[in-house]
């Protein structure tokens, strides 16, 4: 429809304000309950508060706390603990793991809850409460969550209630309760006073529950990618418990810590012990030789000749002795290697120059080291751990591999010594046999000591590690609540409360608009048609169908006023004037409209004569108390009466006449295609000043169109409330197929009280 696209009638913000309007006080009230309910949950909802906290995270470093120990790890050559790469990601997951939490709430006993009072209002408390409360025993696999009510009875005694368990029990503090699944004590705290009456309540949850409200509630981030700084918050309804569960979880991190770093030191200390023991025995046992010989061989001094060539030959018997040291160690290592079970890192005290041997071990350490950290957040079922272990047992299959290789290089190495050394030693023949034996026992006991200290060195300063209480992770603030309740969020929801005050109402009226199927305001027309709006005709309180007259000041009578002003703008006042009134349907108050209209007209000093053309259903001569049936215009079309006998006055106007129907033909058609028709019609405009003809209702029937055309203006008229939007559709096509010219609408029956209407006509509302 055209009507449609018209943005100075039909704009949609102009029809939501006008339903605003007039449903003003849905808005107001719906911005009330939903203010009222914004305060209620504010008010009466458990009040949550913000804990945070900083730490700084570090990489495990190895088991060591000192520097000379670092350095022993590079000496060596064997192995990496780390590979300088930062892994911090794996701090945060051990910070965020269920393990963590469960240690947390059992240290706290998080799964023991007291509330100060019972029931609805009743609030989470701490340290205020006069008691300690705690379950031992426990008779289940999982505890279903229970609430008891706690009254205080007198100075060392308690009442026990529950409904769930049906039971009321009158205990002593320090006295266990058992009960269905576990035992419950409650102990007194000495310096919070009793006081007789108080009621609390107790909430008793499983472990597993616990855990996973601590892990909902809280979060940990990093606080800048740069950085690793990590920001600890947690949401609690109680700020000084808060305090201490974040608090809490981070000592036990740090303590996690500590007691990882020992465990490390732990495994070092027995490799390095294993060690000393063998390097031990071999010294032992060259000493004793070597003592032996001297005093039984009375050597005190040895040549400078036979020191030249024996220093000479130490060169050689040096490497051989480090070849085969390395050959030893890596005898040891292909053994321990052997046992797939053994999971623990593989420490070495000697060199080995075989870059691509202690790249692979260097692997190897490292992935036994992500393992154990892997293990405390995840199982050994869990497919990281299982692809830990086969990436441990690729890199172990490959470690053997390099050390068949290496051992080859080494075997072949100790021989090429060997023949340098025995060509020394066929030289040294020559110096007194007593003195080259004593040298040698005295090169093999200066070797064995030498290894022997630095084994003892690098012991110590593994066990000064093992006792450092410092981790490498710290705290860097504390953790604190804030001042104010975060949740629940009060400028959120009054926020949302006032959006919904408003939305809710708006889609109630919109809503209903788009549902209602019939007119109910001028909007509604204008949505639909351009056609233009003549008249708005008020709603009739009254008995009276005819309400306007000379003493009339009604809000209706001033309607029916004002359409007979705005006829001045569409007819020519001083000219004879012929008006159709129509409708869609019956019901609507054309008939009404009919009378009053003529009766304004009348008072207003011109003749007025009615012609009931509604030949199906007449009405207009029975409200104005006029037998429809005799002389009317049935009778003047069938039986060739004279016009001036069906002209009949009205008992209201003296200007006002009528033309009654007659009696009701069988073919109304037929007889208002009769010629006869605009002759009546001619005679009646010369002789009054408006000729009003009630026609039948446009929508039903197609009489109104034979009538038409003897008509100057046609009124449509549509009830408010009654008319159906559709039926509007039939006012466009009458006026886009021209089959009724000069075609005008008149809105009926609106209250004119509504705030939609109140600047309507001359303002009487």
């Amino acid at each position: 429809m055209n009507a449609v696209t018209r943005s100075d009638r039909n704009s949609g913000i102009a029809g939501l304000l006008r339903n605003i309007k007039s449903h003003w006080y849905l808005f107001i009230l719906g911005l009330v309950v939903f203010l009222s309910l914004a305060y209620a949950y504010t008010s009466f909802a458990t009040k949550e508060y913000m804990i945070e906290s900083t730490m700084l995270l570090q990489d495990q470093q190895p088991p060591v706390g000192t520097s000379a120990m670092n350095n022993f790890a590079s000496e060596i050559g064997m192995f990496s603990l780390t590979d300088g790469k930062s892994n911090i990601k794996n701090e945060e997951v051990i910070l965020k793991s269920r393990f963590l939490m469960k240690q947390v709430v059992q240290d706290l006993d998080l799964n023991v809850i007291v509330f100060s009072g019972y029931g609805f209002g009743s609030h989470e408390i701490f340290r205020e409460a006069p008691f300690q409360a705690g379950i031992r025993n426990i008779a289940v696999d999982s505890l279903y969550q229970r609430t008891y009510r706690v009254e205080i009875t007198g100075n060392n005694t308690w009442r026990l209630s529950s409904e769930e368990e049906e039971l009321t029990k009158d205990v002593r503090f320090g006295s266990a309760v058992k009960l269905p699944q576990y035992e419950l004590l409650l102990e007194r705290k000495k310096d919070v006073p009793l006081v007789p009456g108080t009621v609390y309540s107790l909430e008793i949850i499983s472990d597993e529950d616990a855990v996973g409200r601590l892990a909902s509630s809280y979060n940990v981030q990093f606080s800048d990618k740069s950085v690793t700084t990590v920001d600890m918050s947690l949401i609690y309804p109680h700020p000084e418990k808060g305090e201490v569960i974040l608090q809490h979880i981070m000592d036990k991190y740090l303590e996690n810590n500590i007691k990882e770093k020992v465990r490390m030191a732990d495994s070092m200390l027995v490799f390095i012990n294993n060690r000393l023991n063998v390097v031990a025995g071999e010294l032992s046992e060259v000493e004793e030789k070597l003592e032996d010989y001297r005093s039984s061989n009375r050597i005190t001094d040895i040549s400078e000749q036979s020191r030249v060539l024996i220093d000479n030959a130490s060169n050689y018997y040096n490497k051989l002795q480090e070849a085969q040291t390395q050959l030893s160690i890596i005898n040891q290592l292909e053994g321990y290697l052997g046992e797939p079970d053994n999971k623990s890192v593989i420490p070495s005290s000697l060199s080995i120059q075989n870059a691509s041997f202690a790249a692979s071990l260097a692997q190897y350490n490292s992935l036994l080291l992500e393992r154990e950290k892997k293990s405390l957040s995840y199982t050994d079922a869990n497919p990281v751990i299982r692809n830990l272990d086969q990436q441990i047992q690729g890199v172990r299959s490959n470690l053997l591999q390099n050390i068949t290789s290496y051992k080859k290089e080494l075997q072949l190495s100790t021989r090429e010594l060997g023949s340098e050394n025995a060509a020394f030693n066929s030289k040294i023949q020559q110096v007194p046999g007593k003195e080259r034996v004593f040298l040698d026992y005295a090169r093999q006991q200066n070797l064995k000591q030498q290894l022997y200290m630095y084994l003892l060195q690098r012991w110590e300063e593994a066990a000064i590690a093992k006792n450092s209480n410092m981790p490498g992770s710290r705290i860097i603030d504390n953790a604190k609540s804030t001042s104010w309740p975060v949740k629940p969020p009060k400028r959120i929801i009054y926020f949302m409360a006032f959006v919904m005050g408003l939305i809710v109402p708006l889609t109630y009226v919109n809503s209903k608009d788009f549902l209602h199927s019939r007119i109910k305001s001028e909007f509604d027309i204008e949505k639909y048609t351009d056609i233009s709006i003549i008249g708005k005709i008020g709603r009739n309180t009254g008995s009276s169908n005819l309400v306007i007259h000379e003493a009339s000041n009604s809000l209706i009578a001033e309607s029916f006023r004002s359409l007979r002003t705005n006829l001045q703008f569409v007819l020519n006042f001083n000219a004879s004037n012929v008006i159709m009134v129509t409708s869609s349907t019956h019901g609507e108050g054309k008939t009404f409209l009919t009378w009053n209209l003529g009766s304004s007209l009348a008072l207003a000093g011109k003749k007025v004569v009615f012609i009931e053309l509604d030949l199906r259903k007449p009405k207009l001569s029975g409200m104005m108390g006029i037998e429809y049936d005799h002389h009317g215009y049935t009778d003047y079309i069938n039986e060739d009466l004279d016009v001036q006998s069906i002209i009949k006055p009205s008992l209201f106007n003296e200007n006002c006449f009528i033309v009654s129907s007659g009696p009701v033909p069988l073919n109304p058609s037929e007889l208002l295609l009769s010629e006869k028709l605009g002759k009546l019609i001619a005679y009646l405009r010369s002789r009054f000043d408006y000729v009003i003809i009630d026609s039948p209702p446009v929508g039903l029937v197609s009489d109104a169109l034979i009538i038409e055309k003897f008509a100057d203006i046609t009124m449509y008229v549509a009830r408010h409330n009654y008319t159906n939007k559709s039926q509007i559709e039939i006012v466009n096509e009458l006026k886009r197929k021209t089959k009724i010219r000069n075609l005008y609408l008149v809105v009926n029956d609106i209250n004119l009280a509504r705030a939609g209407y109140i600047g309507y006509g001359n303002s009487y509302v």
